[in-house]
Order: C-alpha cells, then structure tokens, then sequence
C-alpha cells in the first residue's frame, strides 16, 4: 500500500472554533495573525502549555513588540513561546477527544481570536464525538461554531495547507532489529499495511497508531477492529528511538502531519509531513536522538523536500 490509498478511510471531519481570552488568543485578534499552537506538558510540574508558533512573514512592528516583550525564542523565520494552559475546558475537549478510536487531530491554530480544531475520524464514531459535543457545547461562550463534513483525501487537504503555509514532507528509515517486534509490527512486515501515528501529548512510553490493511486481521494482543466496512485497525506501539525523536519534537512544539509508518526491505520507514520552517530543526532531533541512543546514525534520509502531492502519495 501506498499514502494514497488511505485515502477518505477516516472519512468524517470536523472544524471547530474555542473560545478563550488568554493573550495569544488576544494577539491573534489585535494584530490579525495566525498563530500554529502545539500542546506540550511540563514533566516536572504536570502542567501544560500552548507552544505557540509564530512566523515572522506576517507581523507588523508593533506585533514584533510585543511578541519580544515575552522572551520568545527567535529564528530567522519565526518567534516560539510558551505561555500556560489556564482554560482547563480546552485541555478537558481534547483529552476526550483523544479516547475517541480512530480520531486524529490536524493541526491546532489560533486565527482571528479563536482557537480552531480540525479532525479526521471513521463515521462509525460520530456518536462518541457528539456525546463530547454536547457536553461542552452546554458550557456559555466556550464553543463558537462547528462544522461536521465528509473528509477530503488527506493528499488534498495537505495540498490546501500547503497554500496557507509551506509544508515541506520527509521520509526516513530505520533497521528492523532497531524495533521490537510486536504485532503491528508483524503485520507492516507480513501484510501490504500502512499505520499512522495518533500523536497524543498525554501518551508517554508508547504511541496509538490506527492501522489500514488490504484485508481483515486478527484481532489479538491488543490489535482492535474499528471499522470493518473502511478496514481500520487499531493498536498501541512501541520503540525506543520513535518515541525519543516523538519526545523531543513536542519538547520543541514541533507539530508532524501525517506520521505513515511501513515496512519495506528490512526497514521501517516513517513519511510526515511538517512546516517548512521548521524541517531543519526536527532533522536535527532525528539524527541526535540516533546518536544518543546508539552511539552512531542508523537513520536513512530517503526523502526530504517541498512538499509534492505526486511524489507523497506514492511514498
């Protein structure tokens, strides 16, 4: 299987807009800007913040002025800052959401004021995801509007962010004897199947990947069926570099889109997609964490560049 063949099997979208009068949402609104958010945790307090990401392109000096009066981290291209989670409602949402099976989270911006959510799940699911609607949904000035459509093919709606805010697209490879060999991983070996990675902030010694096979599996060792008609699986994972390289990019609120993992050749090759001004650094993160762990790279770069729609879906 290919990234294309996934194409609409999480099948449901869902774009919503948060309210909230903390001062990046306050920024957003003053200075009509968009501001990309990543929700990272504080290990040591419990805590957690909204890493807010702002590039440099769309800010007038005043803005400028008041970004710096934060102590942001600068780049060449963009302000990072961290500022605390004081609405536990938000936090509250996307904990639920994140127990919905088949549920992925596109990436969290905030535009105009308004914190805005986007969503891709499997149709069976649209129950679980209207029992936590309409539970927030009955708290005042807290949700500001919802729309629930089919998905579009995921290379589309990657080819229309890309519009918005250059995406750049990488694939690495590591060798097989570098991961445990658990069931899902049994099945990329043995099974044409693609999995994709849930990325979950709350997750930390092991990540949730949905899995889609040509054909039914067994269901064991924690592997469940969640759509029959659209061949979804779902399951936990583990690996020991995965995990450090997944670690550090949130440490850095670096937001990875489309995470596809496969098996090919005695190696496991991960393909994301991931903002273009950010590739250099999470370069860094993946080769570092290899040398840290094994004293040497064993990472392969197959595939690193401006994000080509062609090229992707075939990967």
């Amino acid at each position: 299987m290919r990234i294309k063949d996934i194409g609409c099997r999480l099948d449901t979208e869902l774009k919503m807009m948060i309210n909230d009068t903390a001062d990046i949402f306050r920024w957003s609104k003053l200075h009509n800007i968009t501001i990309g958010i990543f929700i990272k945790p504080d290990n040591d307090t419990g805590k957690y913040y909204f890493e807010a990401f702002i590039t440099k392109a769309m800010l007038n000096g005043h803005a400028i002025e008041l970004i710096n009066s934060y102590s942001p981290i600068e780049t060449e291209s963009y302000y990072l800052i961290s500022r605390p989670i004081m609405n536990k409602k938000i936090l509250g949402l996307i904990k639920e959401f994140w127990d919905v099976p088949s549920l992925q989270f596109g990436e969290m911006t905030i535009e105009e004021g308004k914190m805005i959510l986007r969503i891709r799940f499997n149709h069976m699911y649209k129950t679980n995801v209207s029992l936590v609607l309409n539970k927030y949904l009955q708290i005042p000035y807290f949700i500001d509007d919802i729309n629930l459509t089919e998905s579009e093919d995921v290379i589309f709606l990657i080819s229309k962010k890309n519009k918005r805010s250059p995406v750049s697209m990488i694939q690495y490879s590591l060798p097989i004897g570098a991961h445990k060999i658990d069931y899902p991983t049994e099945i990329l070996m043995n099974e044409d199947a693609l999995a994709e990675v849930i990325e979950n902030p709350y997750d930390k010694k092991d990540f949730r990947v949905v899995i889609f096979p040509p054909h039914e599996l067994e269901e064991k060792n924690g592997l469940k069926c969640i759509s029959r008609e659209d061949m979804i699986y779902q399951t936990q994972s583990t690996n020991e570099l995965l995990n450090m390289i997944k670690d550090r990019a949130n440490e850095r609120g670096i937001y990875r889109a489309n995470i596809i993992i496969k098996y090919r050749n005695g190696r496991l090759y991960s393909s994301s997609i991931i903002s273009t001004y950010r590739l250099n650094e999470y370069l860094e993160i993946i080769f570092s964490c290899s040398r840290d762990l094994y004293g040497k790279n064993i990472i392969d770069l197959s595939v690193c560049s401006d994000f080509d729609a062609d090229l992707y879906s075939n990967l």
